[in-house]
């Protein structure tokens, strides 16, 4: 049975006991854990594009009940073929004492052998293996890596790392946004790189921006420290130092880096060319709760225009949004949405603003309203006179 179907049924709870048996031998089949949670991730994306509506999974749940049943599966093989070496072996044994002997010895030099070439070699493979966890569009995705730190990946998101993390480093390359819950350790600093940016953390939580079709790097501190720094500029003179409920803007664009107060920022109305100066600024409190609310499947709007917030929206439904006016644009939200559909969502919309919009598949058509417009002028006036 194709493998897609296999999913389909496993995520409707319509998976009968051979069914589950023939998705986990699939699965199975995978060389090793990472490739077996990446051909997960991108069957179970497939199968929600394929949905008439727009649904989320729990990711991370499916993966790590699948996980467990392949493991256990895995551990009663490796305890048959053990069995079965042992027995095979004492026959060995048995039938010639001098033979075995002799086997010994050219097994022990040649593990010597490779024992000395081991040593030399494998530390350059090693460290070129790297292992990457993606939340697809539509999903958020929560991760526990070797050294217990923790972190929820926002939708369309993705972190990278090597196979040494946590042995010789803790260095984490970073696609998207994604919430840092840091365990702490003085002496192997936790680096996240953002594009131009490393973040170094020794114990402490915080929030990183960083999608790459918008040009801004946002990094918001909740506690604890945190050390920004430019790519190639890592001289102390160069160094920025976060303290809770402030934010740093790196923009790629102009190459600066400021801290400014959230208010005071408009996401995706901040080009880079508007961030003009290289003169740090202290700001007061932060917003946080604004900044990670998405981190439990909530989203607080304020002032926002209605092109940054489909943005976000087009990350969280898995949908593309087209605009035929331009104007529409600049209309600006205040609001809390909470695990609302996305049906839900835009009945909000046409309901607080002049626009329309048109639904075919996954994309999403936006337009002026122009009676909506009048009756909406009309009455901003009245509220002025």
């Amino acid at each position: 049975m194709d493998i897609n179907i296999l999913i389909g049924s496993y995520l409707e709870n319509k998976c009968t006991q051979e069914e589950k048996q023939q998705l986990v031998e699939m699965l199975l089949s995978f060389e090793n854990e990472k490739s077996f949670k990446e051909i997960l991730f991108k069957h179970l994306n497939e199968f929600q594009e394929s949905q008439d509506e727009n649904l989320n999974f729990d990711f991370e749940r499916i993966y790590n009940e699948l996980l467990s049943e392949i493991k256990r599966r895995e551990t009663i093989e490796s305890e048959r073929r053990l069995l079965q070496k042992r027995r095979k072996i004492r026959r060995l044994v048995l039938e010639g004492i001098s033979i075995a002997a002799v086997l010994c010895i050219a097994f022990f030099l040649g593990t010597m052998f490779n024992r000395h070439r081991y040593l030399i070699s494998p530390e350059q493979s090693l460290s070129d293996t790297y292992t990457e966890i993606k939340a697809p569009l539509g999903a958020r995705s929560e991760i526990r890596l070797s050294d217990s730190t923790e972190v929820i990946l926002n939708a369309g998101s993705s972190i990278k790392y090597r196979s040494d993390y946590n042995s010789l480093n803790r260095d984490l390359v970073l696609e998207g946004e994604a919430y840092f819950k840091v365990a702490r350790n003085a002496n192997l600093p936790l680096v996240v790189n953002a594009g131009n940016i490393n973040i170094k953390a020794t114990g402490t939580e915080f929030n990183v921006k960083a999608y790459t079709d918008e040009g801004i790097i946002e990094t918001t501190l909740v506690n604890g420290k945190v050390e920004i720094s430019q790519e190639g500029n890592e001289g102390k003179d160069r160094i920025l130092v976060l303290e809770p409920n402030q934010k740093a803007i790196y923009a790629s664009e102009s190459d600066k880096l400021t801290l400014e107060k959230i208010k005071e920022i408009e996401p995706l109305a901040v080009k880079p060319a508007q961030i003009t100066t290289g003169k740090l600024l202290v700001s007061p409190k932060t917003d946080v709760e604004q900044v990670t609310a998405w981190t439990k499947n909530k989203l607080i709007i304020k002032r926002e225009n209605l092109e940054s917030l489909c943005t976000k929206l087009q990350r969280k439904y898995n949908v593309t949004f087209v605009f035929m006016d331009e104007e529409i644009k600049k209309v600006r939200f205040n609001g809390t949405l909470l695990d609302e559909t996305f049906q839900q969502v835009m009945d909000v919309i046409m309901l607080t603003a002049p626009v329309d919009y048109s639904l075919d598949g996954k994309t999403v058509t936006m337009f002026l309203n122009k009676e909506k417009a009048e009756k909406f002028s009309k009455n901003l006036n009245k509220d002025k006179n």
